[in-house]
């Protein structure tokens, strides 16, 4: 053997071990071939970079006479150079899907040749500084009234988050720099009733260069509360659930199905998340000169007016919504048929102390002619009263507030409250009705 190919073969299982030389170019002929370390050449890492939640892009330079290239990532995940890919001759990018979102990387790139069945490296590439983007934060709720609103996002790993809104068809806000992870949640004031607008948020981390690497945003579409004219129902009604002694908060309720002659329950319990609905909804709305019973009788008729029927026709399909709880359908999307809108009384009820529950029987003609209905029954001093808003767009402008069974007759002698295969309230004509709602009056 030539003292030149000796010499090259000992360069070769030098870098083989894992020394920085490298020979590029390289020539070879036969079994004689010539490298020079004064020639080797690092691949010129692109200090810029593209990102998403998922993958992150470097790039660099191509070398002349590079069979390929690895590519080493550091992290404070695992704070030391593991090898994450390679790359072939062509290549000047590379992709690294196993990352996390919101975090920072380091990477630096080595060029190879090879000979004889081994690989010759170059030095290190300079290194390249980059950052995931954090994912975009899903928004949950929203809710407004009249003249503000309120949305809120699930919580991510990142430094805070970014909010703006804007008016349909304006533009887009100041942006408002949240300073923290646990704060997901955002309140705007001083809007205009029924007027449609778009709020967003994103998400921000600081990456180890202190640069701030946004997320996508996450986009909602709310709009404020028309002013509904509210009516105070008669004052005996109101009185009734203002004389209810009631007690501390609740979260759960009885579902009860009186179809059948025997009745059966089910405990529903409303989320931590439904309860701060319903907190936001009764911080809204609940007046300081109003009672109770007139909170209640205003809430039963502000869910009469606002939900849209959820048949496909009067408003989105039932399909659209069913995976969604009643409160947040009614408060936040204003969207239902009969077993969201009185669910949510009854969870308003429940919040508020009183003995409430739902009931699932029909309405109906006659025993032989029923459909299926669910209203919100309390007892109030051992009398079972109905609560039930019915829905503005399909059935008009009534509803029940604190009625009685018999008391619903003037109004659903074409359509009875029947559970347990009894008819609730048959009508026996409007004479009696009369006398009986004197009576009820006078007391």
């Amino acid at each position: 053997m030539s003292f030149k190919i000796r010499a090259a073969a000992l360069v070769m299982a030098a870098v083989t071990v894992g020394s920085s030389l490298s020979a590029f170019p390289v020539s070879a002929a036969g079994q004689s071939a010539s490298y020079s370390t004064s020639s080797s050449k690092a691949p010129t890492a692109k200090t810029t970079y593209s990102s998403t939640d998922k993958s992150i892009t470097i790039s660099w330079d191509k070398v002349s006479g590079a069979n390929g290239y690895y590519i080493y990532r550091w992290s404070s995940f695992a704070p030391a150079w593991i090898k994450v890919g390679i790359a072939n001759s062509v290549a000047t990018n590379y992709t690294d899907k196993k990352v996390t979102a919101g975090t920072s990387y380091k990477y630096y790139i080595v060029a190879y040749k090879s000979y004889s069945g081994k690989r010759i490296m170059s030095g290190r590439s300079s290194e390249i500084s980059a950052c995931t983007k954090p994912s975009a934060p899903k928004i949950t709720n929203t809710f407004a009234d009249t003249s503000s609103l309120t949305f809120s996002w699930i919580k991510i790993k990142c430094s805070g988050y970014e909010v703006s809104y804007k008016k349909s068809g304006g533009s887009w806000s100041s942006s408002k720099k949240i300073n923290s992870a646990n704060t997901t949640s955002y309140d705007i004031t001083g809007l205009k009733a029924e007027t449609s607008y778009t709020v967003r948020v994103r998400a921000f981390v600081k990456s180890a260069d202190g640069t701030l690497v946004y997320s996508s945003y996450s986009t909602a579409d709310i709009s404020t509360e028309s002013d509904f004219p509210y009516r105070k129902s008669s004052k005996y009604l109101i009185e009734r659930l203002d004389s209810a002694k009631r007690t501390s908060a609740k979260n759960t309720y009885y579902e009860c199905n009186r179809q059948d002659s025997k009745e059966t329950k089910t405990l529903i319990t409303i989320s931590d998340e439904d309860m701060a609905t319903i907190k936001r909804f009764v911080d809204a709305h609940y007046k300081s000169d109003m009672s109770v019973g007139e909170f209640l009788d205003y809430t039963v008729q502000w869910l009469n007016k606002n939900i849209s029927y959820a048949d496909g026709y009067h408003g989105p399909a039932y399909s659209e919504i069913w995976n969604r709880s009643h409160v947040d359908n009614c408060f936040n999307y204003k969207v239902g048929q009969c077993i969201q809108y009185n669910s949510t009384i009854c969870a308003v009820m429940r919040y508020l102390g009183y003995d409430a529950r739902v009931i699932q029987g029909w309405r109906g003609t006659s025993l032989d002619n029923k459909w299926q209905h669910f209203w919100c029954e309390v007892t109030i001093n051992g009398t079972d009263y109905v609560m039930d808003s019915y829905n503005y767009g399909t059935d008009g402008d009534w509803y029940f507030v604190c009625a009685t069974y018999e008391e619903t007759a003037p109004y659903s002698y074409n359509s009875h409250y029947i559970m347990n295969k009894k008819l609730m309230a048959p009508f026996t004509g409007y004479s009696n009705i009369r006398n009986r709602l004197a009576a009820i009056k006078t007391k």
